[in-house]
């Protein structure tokens, strides 16, 4: 790596443009005004071109969140910046086993109709692979492999498709994963985890043992995979081996996701339960845009049930976990004069980043004892503060401060 910057805390939009030619970081600069067009697509881009993704985080249910009126109601808060998005996508950490009754910690498991009602609100696409994933054992995994593909035929009756992976029907099989065709784009999806909490029993789960060996083999298959299924963008989503609450990027973390962009496009990573940092990844030679996603938090969750109302206490770290991040990518096809080159050495033109938004949402109590998302911004204060809950407006302001200033996006120049 030349360099890496740190740009800036937050900004309502975050817009990246290709420096020509140049791998140093010293004339870059953060562009919050207006849209920032990159050089060489304002003519020729067509709408095809564009493809917008908005990556979520973990999308669980604790005993609280089973308890909401209509699960619907759960999403009805951020739906507007789920469904504007061409994909999204979300890691479903449970088990959707319908022969069992419903679940919380230690071993979840989801009534069908949570994770529809996901897809209602503008989910398309789905990682199952996770260390909750055994949380009811082989049947619970073939259970959901049932469900899910149910659900997958049910939206498609209605001219909808939803796509699930990162669980296995046979021992032996390799790792399962999605061809997603969208606007004229062509995305391969892979869903891998780290971890797991049953570590002997992983022949149904798309899992990486962590080592140094074994991420040389995982990244040697990703280029023999994107190989055998040419695309426009290759995602893998990787369930994190690392300490949960800690907003610290491991080293052998970074290097490992590094390694996996030498083929990929973009890894989306989670399992902290609470808010990383992004990381952008700029080739020179290549014009490639790559992207890190360290974890975008709890997406839905209870695991904040007790908010630190208390202006003179800490934030603690079950605070962290009732927020979230939605991060919508906007990823353009370049028509370059100039020939580029794969990984593989074949003539293309790359994928790029034309814009990326951080948007940040929260898991808020109603009067009802409802666990529901809330955006947080300066609108869901004012409302807050108009129906006299003093205490969630004050709450929600820290929150803000919080994410804005502990979590930032990152420019890297190769």
């Amino acid at each position: 790596m030349n360099s890496m910057q740190k740009l800036f805390p937050y900004a309502a939009f975050l817009f990246l443009t290709l420096l020509t030619a140049c791998a140093s970081t010293k004339n870059l600069k953060p562009q919050e005004e207006k849209p920032v067009e990159i050089a060489g697509s304002k003519n020729n881009e067509t709408p095809s071109d564009r493809l917008s993704i908005t990556f979520a985080g973990d999308i669980m249910a604790h005993s609280v969140n089973h308890n909401v009126s209509k699960y619907d109601k759960i999403w009805d808060g951020v739906r507007t910046y789920i469904e504007s998005a061409d994909l999204a996508f979300g890691n479903i950490e449970s088990p959707v086993d319908q022969t069992k009754p419903v679940s919380s910690y230690p071993n979840f498991n989801l009534p069908r109709r949570y994770v529809e009602a996901a897809i209602d609100a503008g989910f398309d696409v789905f990682s199952l692979a996770n260390n909750h994933s055994f949380d009811q054992f082989e049947k619970g995994i073939q259970q959901t492999i049932k469900t899910t593909e149910e659900i997958t035929a049910k939206y498609a009756e209605n001219g909808q498709k939803v796509y699930f992976s990162g669980l296995k029907k046979n021992k032996g099989d390799s790792y399962s994963f999605n061809i997603i065709e969208k606007s004229g784009w062509r995305i391969l999806f892979l869903p891998v985890t780290g971890i797991l909490n049953y570590p002997h029993d992983h022949a149904f789960i798309n899992y990486v043992k962590t080592g140094e060996k074994t991420h040389k083999e995982f990244v040697e298959f990703c280029k023999k995979l994107r190989a055998e299924n040419p695309c426009d963008l290759f995602i893998i989503s990787m369930h994190a081996d690392e300490p949960e609450y800690k907003r610290a990027v491991l080293k052998s973390q970074r290097d490992f996701y590094l390694q996996l962009l030498e083929v990929a496009d973009v890894v989306w990573a989670n399992h902290a339960h609470i808010i990383k940092d992004r990381e952008f990844v700029f080739e020179s030679e290549s014009g490639r845009h790559k992207l890190i996603m360290y974890a975008n938090g709890n997406t839905i969750s209870a695991q904040r049930t007790q908010p630190t109302f208390d202006l003179g206490t800490p934030m603690s770290e079950r605070d962290h976990t009732g927020d979230g991040l939605l991060y919508s990518v906007q990823f353009i096809k370049t028509k370059s004069g100039k020939t580029r080159y794969n990984t593989e050495g074949k003539p293309e033109n790359p994928v790029q980043i034309k814009k990326a938004e951080p948007i940040f949402i929260t898991t808020y109590i109603n009067t009802a004892w409802e666990f529901v998302l809330k955006p947080l911004n300066q609108d869901f204060v004012n409302y807050l503060k108009e129906v006299k809950r003093k205490d969630w407006a004050s709450y929600i302001e820290r929150r803000i401060k919080v994410n804005t200033e502990q979590t930032k996006d990152l420019i890297t120049w190769q």
